[in-house]
Protein backbone atom coordinates (compact mmCIF):
# COMPACT_ATOMS: atom_id res chain seq x y z
CA UNK A 1 0.00 0.00 0.00
CA UNK A 2 1.93 2.85 -1.56
CA UNK A 3 -0.55 5.35 0.29
CA UNK A 4 1.17 5.23 3.33
CA UNK A 5 4.39 6.61 2.19
CA UNK A 6 2.23 8.96 0.39
CA UNK A 7 0.50 10.62 3.53
CA UNK A 8 4.35 10.03 5.36
CA UNK A 9 4.94 12.50 2.74
CA UNK A 10 2.11 14.60 2.99
CA UNK A 11 3.00 15.03 6.61
CA UNK A 12 6.50 16.06 6.27
CA UNK A 13 4.84 18.64 4.16
CA UNK A 14 2.37 19.82 6.58
CA UNK A 15 5.18 20.04 9.53
CA UNK A 16 6.71 22.39 6.60
CA UNK A 17 4.26 25.15 6.38
CA UNK A 18 2.83 24.85 9.97
CA UNK A 19 6.43 25.97 10.75
CA UNK A 20 6.72 29.01 7.44
CA UNK A 21 3.33 30.21 8.77
CA UNK A 22 3.90 29.89 12.26
CA UNK A 23 0.33 27.60 13.01
CA UNK A 24 -0.09 26.12 16.33
CA UNK A 25 -2.60 23.39 15.14
CA UNK A 26 -3.47 21.50 11.77
CA UNK A 27 -7.29 21.69 11.82
CA UNK A 28 -8.16 20.32 7.91
CA UNK A 29 -5.89 19.31 4.82
CA UNK A 30 -7.41 19.16 1.59
CA UNK A 31 -6.06 16.82 -0.85
CA UNK A 32 -7.36 16.48 -4.64
CA UNK A 33 -6.65 13.15 -5.91
CA UNK A 34 -7.55 12.75 -9.63
CA UNK A 35 -8.73 9.38 -10.82
CA UNK A 36 -5.42 8.33 -12.62
CA UNK A 37 -3.37 9.54 -10.09
CA UNK A 38 -3.02 5.94 -9.00
CA UNK A 39 -3.87 6.28 -5.57
CA UNK A 40 -7.08 4.98 -4.15
CA UNK A 41 -8.71 7.55 -1.53
CA UNK A 42 -10.19 4.45 0.73
CA UNK A 43 -6.47 3.42 1.12
CA UNK A 44 -5.20 7.48 1.44
CA UNK A 45 -7.73 8.23 4.46
CA UNK A 46 -6.92 4.86 6.17
CA UNK A 47 -3.16 5.69 5.89
CA UNK A 48 -4.13 9.06 7.48
CA UNK A 49 -6.37 7.85 9.93
CA UNK A 50 -3.40 5.16 10.69
CA UNK A 51 -0.47 7.94 11.24
CA UNK A 52 -2.18 10.90 12.58
CA UNK A 53 -3.21 9.54 16.06
CA UNK A 54 -1.17 11.13 19.09
CA UNK A 55 1.20 13.23 17.02
CA UNK A 56 1.40 16.62 16.51
CA UNK A 57 -1.65 16.54 14.04
CA UNK A 58 -3.89 14.06 16.20
CA UNK A 59 -6.94 15.04 15.54
CA UNK A 60 -6.73 17.15 12.63
CA UNK A 61 -9.31 16.11 9.46
CA UNK A 62 -8.37 15.36 5.92
CA UNK A 63 -10.80 15.75 3.48
CA UNK A 64 -10.20 13.94 -0.07
CA UNK A 65 -11.52 15.84 -3.35
CA UNK A 66 -11.45 13.32 -6.19
CA UNK A 67 -11.41 14.62 -9.69
CA UNK A 68 -12.58 12.92 -12.54
CA UNK A 69 -10.53 12.80 -16.20
CA UNK A 70 -10.98 15.62 -18.42
CA UNK A 71 -9.10 15.11 -21.69
CA UNK A 72 -8.80 17.38 -25.35
CA UNK A 73 -9.75 15.24 -28.31
CA UNK A 74 -6.37 15.14 -30.12
CA UNK A 75 -8.15 14.86 -33.64
CA UNK A 76 -10.88 16.72 -33.26
CA UNK A 77 -10.14 19.05 -29.79
CA UNK A 78 -13.22 18.11 -28.37
CA UNK A 79 -13.08 18.64 -24.28
CA UNK A 80 -14.80 15.77 -22.53
CA UNK A 81 -14.99 13.41 -19.39
CA UNK A 82 -14.58 9.88 -20.38
CA UNK A 83 -16.41 7.28 -18.48
CA UNK A 84 -13.53 5.02 -18.22
CA UNK A 85 -9.96 5.35 -17.34
CA UNK A 86 -8.75 3.41 -20.39
CA UNK A 87 -11.22 4.04 -23.01
CA UNK A 88 -11.92 6.90 -23.82
CA UNK A 89 -13.59 7.06 -27.15
CA UNK A 90 -14.23 10.84 -28.21
CA UNK A 91 -18.14 11.74 -28.46
CA UNK A 92 -17.85 13.64 -31.11
CA UNK A 93 -15.64 12.03 -33.50
CA UNK A 94 -15.09 8.54 -31.79
CA UNK A 95 -11.45 8.93 -31.88
CA UNK A 96 -9.45 6.80 -29.40
CA UNK A 97 -6.04 7.97 -29.08
CA UNK A 98 -4.09 11.14 -29.05
CA UNK A 99 -6.00 12.50 -26.48
CA UNK A 100 -4.27 15.11 -24.14
CA UNK A 101 -5.01 15.12 -20.34
CA UNK A 102 -6.02 18.41 -18.80
CA UNK A 103 -7.20 17.12 -15.48
CA UNK A 104 -7.47 13.78 -13.48
CA UNK A 105 -3.72 13.32 -12.60
CA UNK A 106 -3.09 15.28 -10.11
CA UNK A 107 -2.42 14.42 -6.28
CA UNK A 108 -1.60 17.72 -4.45
CA UNK A 109 -2.52 19.29 -1.20
CA UNK A 110 -5.42 21.70 -2.02
CA UNK A 111 -5.76 24.14 1.24
CA UNK A 112 -4.15 23.69 4.47
CA UNK A 113 -6.50 25.21 7.53
CA UNK A 114 -4.55 25.67 11.04
CA UNK A 115 -5.17 27.40 14.35
CA UNK A 116 -2.83 30.38 15.36
CA UNK A 117 -3.87 29.28 19.12
CA UNK A 118 -3.43 25.67 20.93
Amino acid sequence: MHEMSIVESILGILREEMVKHDGKRLKKVTIRNGRLAGVVTEALEFAWEALIPGGEFDGAELEVIEVPVKVTCGECGEEFSPEHNRCMPCPKCDALLGHKVLEGKELLIDSIEVDDQL
